[in-house]
């Protein structure tokens, strides 16, 4: 099945980088110093600029800065200080012209160091498997690192005392039957766990297109969505890392310069101890069915 998918300018999340990597052109580290909610504006400390930015402004770091950022980005930016992320210039209301802040992603050292060391063990992992195989009912996740919507790390340590539906979307999916519709079965789902009072349940969605699903976009889909955002997630890392993980639960995902994005579907059951108890192939899987599959109790 086809989804749509437009292009994006983003850069690789910080992840991706050590942290003697050089910035691009119009990329920008900063640590945020205050946010105007009001505005939609924010004061930055520039840590580090690219070498577009540095003619522009005079300078590399140790200034100030203001940004427009988007909704989603704000409040990432309202929980964490220091980011990474691509600038474009643009007219604000409150300052006029200025710039903007897009791709943005959270870039604390040690947390950057430890989202590294994570996917490195999942890089181990999947080619330890081979290509032929995939993950499947009765076999354990393997270790990964996520960014999720609030910019948190989360890991395989989430699964723990619960049990977890997890997915695979994108947010610019355009083809109703698929990403759009198995968001609103996820929805469905956490709905009526909530009525029938299933404990410890979870959801986490983790996206097909990294390269522009970032922290902010997340959220803001997830507010799109009106999803109750207390126990669903929705996650996002570097592109290999996510390659690593479609390869490992069987989603194929081919991308293709200039055309949609063609992908596979696959929706799991996650129990307490990491393992995978029931899988659906495809698109068209039920609320209802998935509700009487979750486990009763959680076992310790």
């Amino acid at each position: 099945m086809i989804c749509g998918l437009a292009l994006c300018s983003c850069e690789a999340p910080p992840s991706q980088f050590s942290a003697k990597s050089t910035l691009a052109v119009n990329e920008v580290r900063g640590r945020v110093l205050d946010v105007d909610v009001n505005t939609s504006m924010v004061k930055v400390e520039i840590l580090a600029c690219g070498k577009e930015l540095q003619k522009e402004w005079g300078g590399v770091s140790g200034f100030e800065q203001f940004f427009a950022v988007q909704p989603g980005d704000l409040n990432l930016l309202n929980l964490k200080s220091v980011f990474r992320a691509s600038t474009r210039k643009t007219f604000t209301p409150a300052r006029g012209p200025g710039y903007l802040l897009s791709c943005v992603w959270p870039d604390d050292r040690s947390v950057r160091i430890r989202v590294n060391n994570v996917n490195r063990l999942l890089r181990r992992d999947t080619l330890s498997m081979g290509d032929s195989m995939i993950r499947s009912v009765g076999d354990t996740l393997p270790p990964f690192a996520l960014y999720d919507q609030d910019g948190e790390v989360l890991t395989t340590d989430y699964f723990d005392g619960s049990v977890t539906v997890l997915n695979f979307i994108f947010t610019r999916c355009s083809i109703a039957e698929m990403c759009p519709a198995s968001t609103m079965r996820m929805k469905k789902l956490q709905t009526l766990a909530k009525q029938t009072k299933v404990p410890h349940v979870k959801f986490l969605s983790i996206t097909l297109d990294p390269e522009f699903d970032t922290p902010g976009v997340l959220k803001s889909y997830a507010r799109a969505y009106d999803l109750n955002e207390q126990n669903f997630r929705l996650g996002t890392a570097t592109k290999a890392a996510i390659d690593d993980l479609n390869r490992q639960f069987g989603i194929f995902r081919k991308n293709i310069e200039n055309l949609p994005l063609d992908h596979t579907m696959r929706t799991m059951i996650i129990n307490s101890k990491r393992q995978i108890i029931y899988q659906f192939p495809g698109s068209h899987w039920s609320a209802e069915d998935f509700l009487a599959r979750l486990p009763e109790g959680v076992e310790g």
